[in-house]
């Protein structure tokens, strides 16, 4: 599951360049900053980011967030949730005309 994050964050990041030269925007301030001033640092801290919240999120898996849900299946929602954003922007980049905000 770890492993599968972090390539569909990898895949996020790829996918994102992509559309960013057929005019897509990135609307995430942070990642904006990062992304304009250089590409490798965008990549970079994304890639560190993701991979800094997936190792205390492995780490604490059995344990329960705010005593109401197990980590494990946060997890799985955040597998979900790149998933769904791959598909999202394999689906901006098959469509026509023109892009909308990432």
């Amino acid at each position: 599951m770890s492993l599968g994050i972090l390539l569909l964050s990898a895949a996020d990041a790829f996918l994102t360049g992509i559309l960013l030269v057929h005019g897509a925007d990135e609307i995430n301030p942070v990642m904006a900053a990062l992304l304009y001033r250089s590409v490798a640092m965008f990549a970079a801290f994304k890639m560190a980011m993701t991979g800094a919240g997936i190792m205390v999120m492995v780490f604490l898996a059995r344990y329960q967030f705010m005593r109401v849900i197990r980590v494990q299946l946060v997890l799985y929602a955040v597998l979900t949730v790149y998933a769904w954003l791959i598909g999202y922007e394999v689906w901006m980049l098959g469509g026509s005309g023109e892009l909308p905000l990432l």
